[in-house]
């Protein structure tokens, strides 16, 4: 298949024509020197390399999991393919990021009631606490409003009680420690129970045990014990609601904590001129995502297996196009994006290369799916796409992009750029002085769902960002250096 494409693009150009893309409508005919690598750039490869990027085997790439290991040894086998070096230390493929984990020992853990098992080690999730906790104590129930301000308890009013708390926990630490319940059960929508997390940073642990369970399992523990299920339903109370309950249950949670690495994906193509190839544009995405979760797989095709196949493709166009770029090129595919950018932020206090010698960071995120939204319809942004950041630190930076653009013919929208600029990896870049640019499709209903599959995915879109990107960082590497704003510039 790909020797056949090949031999069209060959015969289209010695023809002096162009095989018709999807470009949109509107779009200029490439300049011919890059025509090769521009139409090697195809959707049938967007859907080839996402379908791969969510396979069973890479499982949802959880940062510290099994299936972003694979997922890594996969993209690094590909760089090799495409001609990149390894750029990690001691002439590897991978930069180790050190993390600490935690998790959720499942055997260990669980909420009863009697004989009867109310919620089980895959429901409950990790809440800054780390080790083991057994015991049967009666229960208070507690729904406090979403808000910082402390609630009015008397001192050691939870002693000896297990609390069960629907409500905003951070920043009411005072409201636990004055309290002094045994153990507190965060009820919370099953969205946001997490079985384990990494953190770059040990976190330091609440003084009472506390762990997440599902709104559900609380709900359930609340009738049995003659409470009414509604206290866990519906709005946030205005005013702190506390109900004791004489009723035994026997609360079990165990976390474990263990030192990890887990590595970013680092591959060098040196540029063609020797004379500039120390100077380098660098091109990343993240390529982790939620992994599996109480048991239950988070594929991340759009977040971010889109963008992890445009940058695929971009890597691939460098090394089939005629014309090399003359400055070289540093891959990047991140780990820990979805922990707080933490593979990003830990590569740019530890580059292994330069970032002054850093020309632009072209980050891709979330552009498989078209924008959707409660007024918006997703087939009203087939062409569209956020472009954030570019105008931050170099209005040449931003007008190369337009250039790169008129071959694509992208439509671009700059409503996200408040809301999402500090959210992708190229804001830890950008806090570095280094003109970035972030493509992103926009929020959708399937976000940080079990339900981002293939279903729905337009392979165009990605595509035409990898073309996109692919332009700009060939302009970028004719047109070195860009001229930074003056006030970013002296940040």
């Amino acid at each position: 298949m790909i020797r056949m494409v090949c031999c069209v693009f060959a015969f289209s150009v010695l023809m002096g024509t162009q095989v018709a893309l999807a470009q949109y409508d509107g779009a200029t005919s490439v300049p011919e020197k890059y025509v090769t690598g521009f139409q090697s750039i195809t959707e049938g490869d967007s859907r080839e390399l996402l379908t791969r990027l969510i396979a069973e085997d890479f499982s949802g790439r959880g940062t510290g999991q099994e299936g972003y290991l694979n997922a890594a040894r996969w993209v690094a086998g590909n760089l090799e393919a495409w001609g990149f070096q390894p750029a990690g230390p001691d002439g590897s493929w991978y930069q180790n990021v050190p993390f600490i984990r935690v998790s959720v020992d499942a055997e260990k853990t669980a909420l009863r009631l009697g004989d009867e098992i109310l919620s089980d080690g895959d429901q409950f999730g990790i809440a800054h606490f780390v080790g083991t906790f057994d015991k049967q104590l009666p229960v208070t129930f507690a729904a406090i409003p979403n808000s910082r301000k402390q609630p009015e308890i008397k001192e050691g009013q939870f002693a000896g009680q297990l609390l069960v708390i629907r409500g905003r926990l951070e920043g009411n630490e005072a409201f636990l420690s004055r309290g002094n319940p045994e153990c507190v059960l965060i009820a919370v929508d099953e969205a946001r129970i997490r079985t384990e997390s990494v953190s770059r940073l040990e976190q330091t642990p609440l003084p009472t045990p506390v762990a997440k369970i599902s709104l559900t399992a609380a709900s359930k523990l609340a009738e049995r014990c003659g409470v009414q299920g509604e206290l866990f339903t519906g709005e946030s109370p205005d005013q702190p609601i506390f109900v004791a309950s004489s009723v035994v249950a026997h609360a079990s949670v165990s976390v474990v904590r263990e030192s990890m690495d887990v590595p970013n994906v680092v591959g060098w193509y040196p540029g063609s001129d020797e004379t500039v190839n120390d100077e380098y544009i660098g091109i990343g995405a993240h390529l982790d995502h939620l992994g599996v979760q109480r048991d239950q797989v988070f594929p991340g095709a759009d977040d971010n297996g889109s963008g992890s196949a445009a940058i695929l493709q971009m890597a691939k166009a460098i090394h089939l196009g005629d014309t090399k770029p003359r400055r070289s090129v540093l891959f990047m595919a991140f780990c820990a994006e979805e922990r707080g950018l933490l593979g990003s932020k830990f590569y740019c206090e530890n580059p292994v290369r330069p970032l002054d010698k850093m020309i632009c960071m072209l980050n891709i995120d979330m552009i498989g799916r078209n924008e959707e939204t409660a007024d918006e319809a997703a087939s009203e942004n087939e062409n569209t796409i956020h472009l954030v950041g570019s105008q931050l630190a170099s209005e040449e930076m931003h007008e190369t992009v337009m250039d790169a653009n008129k071959y694509v013919n992208f439509v671009f929208e700059y409503d996200e750029e408040k809301r999402v600029a500090m959210r992708s990896d190229q804001a830890s870049f950008a806090a570095k002085g280094v003109p970035v640019t972030f493509l992103f499709g926009g929020f959708n209903p399937h976000y940080h769902k079990t339900t981002d599959t293939l279903d729905g995915i337009n392979f165009g879109k990605i595509a035409n960002a990898a073309r996109l990107n692919y332009l700009t960082l060939m302009f970028a590497s004719e047109h070195g250096h860009f001229k930074k704003k003056p006030a970013v510039a002296a940040e």
